[in-house]
């Protein structure tokens, strides 16, 4: 029995020996049949060639080339957000051993369907429908803050629905009253004096971790954390006044593909490009 086991492992070590060699055997200048490009759509940008998105260790000969065209539809999380991509790419084999490529996106178009669980929907130039009209809507933002310090610094806030529209790149622009009314001034709550506009940003900080007051998360980045369900406050006779966060995020939301998409749909064309060599180093 023992001496069958050893036969068998020894059979199997023989047949992975075998199969490794075949694997690594280079075609043969007379092969005619050529390697297939990359694609790389949805992932890993293409270029070289290989097996679909997955680059491999042979190259083409001197002399031959390769162009591919092709159509790709990928979904995303979150925003169920729907891409096409058309990638185009060329190769040539500049010697035996030496591949150039080149890799293009000729049209890729974005569209979102649920926008209310993006960030980037929240920003102050961006809008969502409510009740049949378009406002901006509410978001968690950082506090904005003014001259002086007050309770509010470095805190997350409720900006509530139809704060101003104010264009990128929003520093300066009216950052609104965020539900405050008389007799209290928004401008004394926020450090920016009696009487005076409560205003957007500056940014404080640089990088992924710099602070944009009344713009962006509390965490920081100029993405705001998002508002999916606000309730209606009532004061002491029962009359409407005001409202507040039901389902929210202090945290923003964002698609890696496209961070800062604020619209339902977009296309672009020729707006990616990845260009390389690959050398093969066996004979």
């Amino acid at each position: 029995m023992r001496l069958a086991k050893n036969a068998l492992i020894i059979a199997l070590t023989v047949l992975t020996l075998v199969f490794t060699v075949s694997a690594q055997t280079i075609r043969s200048k007379d092969d005619p049949r050529n390697t297939a490009p990359t694609v790389g759509t949805g992932g890993p940008m293409g270029g070289p060639t290989g097996l679909f998105t997955i680059y491999d260790g042979q190259t083409l000969r001197r002399g031959e080339y390769t162009f591919s065209i092709a159509y790709s539809n990928f979904d995303r999380d979150p925003g169920n957000v729907d891409i096409t991509e058309v990638p185009v790419s060329f190769q040539i084999g500049l010697s035996d051993n030496l591949e150039l490529f080149f890799n293009t996106d000729a049209y890729r178009g974005i569209k979102v369907n649920s926008p209310q669980v993006l960030s980037s929907f929240y920003l102050p130039n961006s809008q969502l429908l409510s009740g049949g009209t378009l406002r901006v809507p509410a978001a968690i933002v950082l506090a904005p803050q003014g001259s002086t310090t007050t309770a509010f610094t470095n805190t997350a806030i409720f900006r509530p629905i139809g704060a101003p529209f104010v264009q990128f790149p929003f520093s300066g622009g009216n950052a609104g009253q965020f539900g405050i009314t008389a007799p209290f001034n928004a401008g004394n709550v926020f450090g920016f004096g009696n009487g005076n506009t409560v205003t957007l940003g500056p940014a404080s900080g640089s990088g992924a971790s710099a602070n944009f007051p009344g713009i962006g998360s509390v965490y920081g980045s100029i993405l705001p954390g998002v508002v999916l369900s606000t309730q209606t406050l009532l004061n002491v006779n029962g009359a409407p006044a005001g409202t507040a966060p039901v389902v929210y995020s202090l945290a923003p939301s964002y698609l890696p593909d496209a961070p800062f998409i604020n619209r339902i749909y977009g296309q672009s064309a020729f707006s990616t490009f990845t260009a390389g060599a690959k050398w093969r180093i066996t004979c």
